[in-house]
């Protein structure tokens, strides 16, 4: 009876036989793990980009409301309501060269269905009284703190104040479309003459 004798090296070529090359299973494997490291890694490269992009929006949006806080201030106190309402018709001038209510804004898209194109917008506690804009002290806008006496004579009324405040209050708005929807920038300040 004939035994076969295993060696050394017959043990080692039958070893080396079987680790010759990858097998599919192991590439399927590996295709599988880079496909979901590929996807993970365009996943982050797009998220960082959208947040870099509202990063940029945020940061013009800021520069816009300073650079127009300093227009505002720039300008002389008594006209300040007349310069920037939305009456470019009562201008301190008296020649309809005011600059309005609204401003563009560089780098920033206006939202779809804006009447006027622009993204910024002055906002003055007034009520509408027929074609008039009227700066009173009875608005409630709790954001900028009204209602309040802005005349300092003590006593809060329904009167326009257009030409005797000593306060004023200003919102600045900025609507604008982003690159992740539209967007909003709302600053309140208070001018004190």
């Amino acid at each position: 009876m004939l035994q076969s004798v295993r060696t050394p090296s017959r043990l080692r070529s039958r070893a080396s036989r079987n680790r010759r090359g990858f097998t599919v299973v192991d590439v399927v494997i590996a295709a599988v793990i880079l496909v979901i490291a590929i996807g993970g890694l365009s996943s982050a490269v797009v998220s960082t980009m959208a947040l870099n992009r509202e990063n940029e929006e945020t940061a013009a949006a800021y520069a816009a409301v300073k650079s127009m806080t300093e227009q505002i201030q720039d300008v002389d106190f008594e006209d300040i309501f007349a310069t920037f309402n939305v009456n470019i018709l009562d201008d301190p001038d008296g020649i309809g060269t005011g600059r309005g209510s609204d401003f563009a804004v560089f780098g920033l898209q206006a939202q779809q269905g804006d009447a006027d194109g622009l993204v910024g917008q002055v906002i003055f506690p007034t009520i509408s009284v027929g074609a008039v804009e009227q700066l009173r002290e009875d608005v409630v806008d709790t954001d900028v703190g009204m209602p309040r006496d802005i005349t300092g004579d003590g006593v809060v009324d329904a009167l326009d104040h257009s030409g005797d405040y000593i306060l004023l209050p200003v919102t600045l708005q900025l609507d604008w479309q982003g690159g992740n929807g539209n967007r909003r920038l709302t600053v309140s300040v208070l001018l004190i003459q």
